[in-house]
């Protein structure tokens, strides 16, 4: 599309255009006529001329007057127009001959006796242009009967051709002026025309940053239009922006809620627990979180891609040799025959080794089929496990004076016994009843010390040598035994405890000492002040026995519920002190340190903060 100021210039070109060739055509013609009409008028002269030339020589050629011939000739030659004028017999010799130049009198020339050059025509006239040399040359055959000679007439067309070129002159300079004269016109007509063009231009550029806005109708009829239909594409424009910045808008909040929907996915997917296996619908690896590969060690370049087989088989090889892995065509359900899904467990060969449960999705979505869903569950195997062991001790425990005071008490109802072996049996199930509660007191105390995990402590800061000196206030040594030594404070031990709970620590492992030093040997109390790590000052309670001690093996098991490292049954207990002790010293933030040697003694000390 061309711009206004391009096409008005080649308005202004097309139109000279068309003026120069209308003029120079309807000029040429003109120039063309009027030459013809010279020519012809100059041709009927010279004709005239060399007729009456040519009738006037017949008698005196006849008489051989050639005196009087040149006489005729120079007279006939005293014109402007006439240049040279020859008379020649018809073998071709010279019977006369005047030639005339411009303003000079004619003059007669007398040529050589030789042949002259005929005229192409045996008898009447003919004529030619020279027009190199602007002349117009005659021939007319002299006639009596029979051709006697030739006139031979030459007339300067000079003033012809200047009259040509004079015509030609007049034709440009009315071309230049009619050009300029219509180029100026249709300048000053096409200004207004052109102004408002350029104003619809300018208004389509406005229009593009301000759609909507309107031009005043104005101009001919054609502009008018042109405006009209700029207005209701200007209109058309900001209706379409309208549309266009709602959509726009509608995409933007759309984007913003699938990045802020992708942005929770990432983060649910990466800070996940479970692992996630997604599968595309040719059944590929399509996308594994940092979760699986954490917890199967399989990373995602090793499966993304390949097929669910080539993991499948993956899976089996972490399988432990005694479980093995079912596959994972057994952690999808079938959708036509509607199996249930049930979830696969993998034992994983691993230090730890680990237990992982897989199980599988069927997708309706276009791009994913199947996903697959992985959970580490070793620590519920380990809870479980550890729940039915201690169900079995507990069992065990609750079984062996169980079973005395059944038995007593059926010697006693099948039997007849004396007072005395009455009272002794009573004494034994007296005994035995008195064990299973502190058994049973003792797995309260732990339960509840677990569940509510320190909810119920009363923090406070206190001193232990207090807390020390009431547990020994309190405490009864075994029959034939000494109290134990306690060594004095060397100053105040302050710490964040509570008073109770700390009793009941300090008191189970004093317990242990005399139970665990049968043959006697004197128990210990002392207080240790180590000095201060990161800002933290530590104060130890350590009680020291000198029994039965503990091999490296029973030490390892230190705070197992239900262990005893006395298997005789001779010392009694429970097997559940120690593990209270550990638990209450963990919700103060301190801490249980077992030293001992087997056969030499065992010490424990109690860190408090």
């Amino acid at each position: 599309m061309l711009a206004p100021r391009r096409l008005h210039q080649q308005l202004v070109l097309i139109m000279g255009a068309l003026l120069v060739l209308v003029i120079a055509v309807f000029g040429a013609y003109t120039a063309q006529s009027q030459s013809d009409a010279a020519a012809a008028s100059a041709q009927e002269l010279v004709n005239t001329h060399a007729s009456n030339l040519a009738s006037a020589s017949a008698d005196l050629i006849l008489t051989d007057s050639l005196d009087v011939l040149e006489e005729l000739l120079r007279r006939s030659a005293n014109f402007n127009s006439i240049v040279d004028i020859l008379v020649v017999s018809p073998d071709g010799q010279t019977l006369g001959h005047v030639r005339h130049d411009a303003h000079t009198k004619p003059v007669v020339l007398y040529d050589p006796l030789s042949s002259r050059t005929l005229p192409p025509v045996s008898s009447g006239h003919t004529q030619t242009f020279d027009e190199a040399k602007s002349h117009m040359v005659a021939w007319q055959a002299i006639q009596v009967n029979k051709v006697i000679g030739w006139v031979r007439v030459t007339q300067n067309v000079q003033d012809l051709i200047d009259q040509q070129q004079r015509i030609w002159r007049s034709i440009w300079v009315a071309m230049a002026v009619a050009v300029l004269a219509s180029t100026t016109l249709l300048m000053l007509f096409l200004r207004r025309p052109m102004s408002l063009l350029d104003k619809a231009r300018q208004f389509s550029m406005d229009m593009v940053e301000s759609p909507g806005i309107q031009i005043e109708l104005a101009g001919p009829y054609e502009l008018r239009q042109l405006y009209k239909g700029l207005n209701e594409s200007s209109m058309l424009r900001r209706q379409q922006q309208l549309l266009l910045d709602k959509n726009i808008s509608d995409l933007q909040r759309h984007e913003a809620k699938l990045a802020e929907q992708n942005e929770q996915l990432s983060a649910i997917s990466s800070l996940s627990p479970d692992g996630l296996v997604t599968f595309c619908q040719d059944d590929r690896v399509q996308f594994v979180n940092a979760a699986f590969s954490a917890l199967t060690g399989l990373r995602g370049q090793q499966l993304v891609g390949h097929p669910r087989s080539e993991l499948d088989l993956m899976l089996k090889d972490l399988a432990d040799d005694e479980t093995p892995f079912a596959g994972l065509d057994a952690c999808f359900a079938d959708p036509i025959e509607g199996q249930t899904v049930t979830a696969q467990t993998l034992h994983r060969q691993s230090s730890p080794p680990m237990a992982l449960t897989l199980r599988g999705m069927f997708s309706q979505a276009q791009t994913v089929s199947r996903v697959l869903y992985v959970c580490d569950v070793t620590q519920q195997h380990r809870l479980d496990q550890m729940k039915s062991e201690f169900l079995q001790m507990a069992a065990h425990e609750l079984r062996t004076p169980m079973a005395s005071i059944l038995g007593f008490t059926e010697l006693m109802l099948t039997r007849d016994m004396s007072p005395v072996k009455q009272k002794e049996l009573l004494g034994r199930v007296y005994r035995q009843s008195q064990s299973m509660a502190e058994i049973l007191n003792e797995l309260l105390d732990l339960a509840r010390i677990e569940s509510r995990r320190g909810q119920d402590f009363n923090l406070a800061q206190t001193d232990l040598a207090d807390v020390v000196q009431a547990v020994i206030a309190g405490f009864q040594p075994p029959e034939g035994r000494d109290p134990p030594l306690v060594s004095p404070a060397p100053g105040p031990m302050l710490a964040l405890v509570d008073e109770g709970k700390a009793q009941r620590a300090v008191l189970n492992v004093l317990s242990n000492a005399y139970k665990y030093s049968p043959n006697g040997g004197p128990v210990t109390v002392r207080y240790v002040v180590p000095d201060a790590v990161d800002g933290r000052q530590s104060i130890g309670v350590v009680i020291e026995d000198h029994g039965l001690g503990l091999s490296p093996e029973h030490l390892a098991r230190m705070g197992e519920r239900f262990f005893r490292a006395d298997k005789s049954g001779h010392i009694p207990g429970t097997g559940l002190g120690i593990s209270i002790v550990q638990e209450i010293m963990a919700l103060m933030g301190g801490r249980m340190q077992v030293d001992s040697t087997l056969g030499q003694g065992t010490t424990v000390t109690l860190w408090f903060s």
